[in-house]
């Protein structure tokens, strides 16, 4: 993957997120944009997404046949409603 070209389509996302009854488990499909960097990556996922997305703590995202798992470092809410996390790969 290029990592000045992003990459779009319908992906499986998993991620977890911390509780006060431990790490929760959830996955979702979407459209997404991923790109790669050499210290991480940006995934951009578009409407509908759910709400606790934004909470996520580590995710794993299957596109085009390849899985690629991160810590959130960073995530922000964008103007047209998606969300944009910044991924230290693992």
């Amino acid at each position: 993957m290029n990592s000045l070209e992003p990459v779009n389509g319908k992906a499986r996302i998993d991620y977890t997120q911390d509780t006060l009854f431990g790490p929760m488990a959830k996955h979702i499909e979407c459209q997404v944009a991923v790109q790669r960097h050499t210290d991480g990556m940006v995934l951009k996922v578009f409407q509908p997404l759910p709400d606790d997305l934004q909470a996520a703590h580590t995710v794993v995202v299957a596109l085009d046949g390849r899985r690629t798992s991160g810590v959130v470092k960073d995530s922000q809410r964008l103007s047209d409603d998606s969300l944009r996390l910044e991924l230290e790969i693992q």
